[in-house]
């Protein structure tokens, strides 16, 4: 065996071991306190309990606001790259499809009610700047720059309204279920070592609902690995992988280098920054 080969070896045996303890660390975890979200349910893993599911962060009311809200986003994105020449048949069909999807949900999409019990100021305009739009886009087989420009300026200050609502329902539902938990299902020892993961998209870390909720809740950074770890994907394997890495790096970081922070950033990072200042400054 050569040399190269042996210290591949060495360092495969590395990662064996390393992921081994991570998984037992994660396993110590749930036997402590976990919650996992991702998308409309909860998971809560306690000590000596079966894992259970509960449902609801995904509102109706949700869906709804969070729906009106995509919309226009999506007429952008169909049209944007296709301004000032004839959409191409298959663009052109797939604005047709569109926007005979969005007027088989105009009813459902109505928020008559909404504004009637004040989740929104007033009913949402959206459907009606949206729709007119994409009927003489379609009549004329192509959108200017222009007028794609002052489609997106004219919904745009229509959406907060339904964001606001989104964030405001959601919050409420979790809050609920959160409540419930600790008062139903939590002792207070399990409560003060509880550590929730999120799952979600890779966009959404920065202010993340959740992450914000659950910071604030816990008193914890929404970042790091104190109590909150956020993942960007849905695979559940991956993440709880992430909740493991980040707790070992943690413990490991404080033991070998006084600093729990140290391995959540590359391990090449410190040394980096300061080779590279010299090499710049030569």
């Amino acid at each position: 065996m050569q040399g190269s080969e042996r210290l591949a070896q060495l360092d495969q045996q590395f990662v064996d071991i390393y992921e081994a303890t991570r998984a037992q660390e994660v396993e110590r975890q749930k036997n402590v306190a976990l919650i996992v979200i991702q998308d409309d349910q909860l998971m809560l893993y306690r000590y000596g309990r079966a894992m259970e599911r509960f449902f609801g962060l995904m509102p109706p009311l949700y869906e709804k606001m969070k729906t009106l809200g995509h919309i226009s986003l999506g007429v952008y994105c169909l049209l944007y790259d296709h301004t000032d020449r004839p959409l191409e048949e298959s663009r052109l069909t797939q604005v047709t499809d569109y926007r005979n999807a969005i007027n088989a949900a105009t009813a459902d999409l109505d928020t008559t009610e909404e504004a009637r019990t004040g989740v929104l100021p007033a009913p949402s305009p959206v459907l009606s700047i949206l729709i007119p739009f994409l009927d003489t886009v379609i009549a004329n087989g192509r959108a200017s720059g222009e007028e794609l420009a002052d489609f997106a300026q004219t919904v745009g200050p229509d959406i907060p309204p339904l964001l606001t609502a989104a964030a405001r329902v959601q919050l409420d539902a979790c809050d609920a279920l959160i409540r419930e938990i600790r008062l139903t299902r939590l002792t207070d020892e399990e409560w003060d070592n509880l550590r929730v993961l999120v799952l979600g998209p890779y966009m959404a870390r920065q202010g993340q609902l959740f992450l914000q909720y659950f910071s604030r809740l816990l008193n914890t950074p929404a970042q790091g690995d104190r109590r909150v770890v956020y993942f960007d994907g849905k695979d559940i394997g991956e993440a709880l992988d992430r909740l493991g890495t980040t707790m070992l790096d943690a413990k490991a970081s404080h033991a070998i280098f006084g600093e729990r922070d140290r391995l959540h950033r590359d391990v090449l990072a410190d040394a980096t920054t300061d080779y590279l200042s010299r090499l710049t400054n030569a």
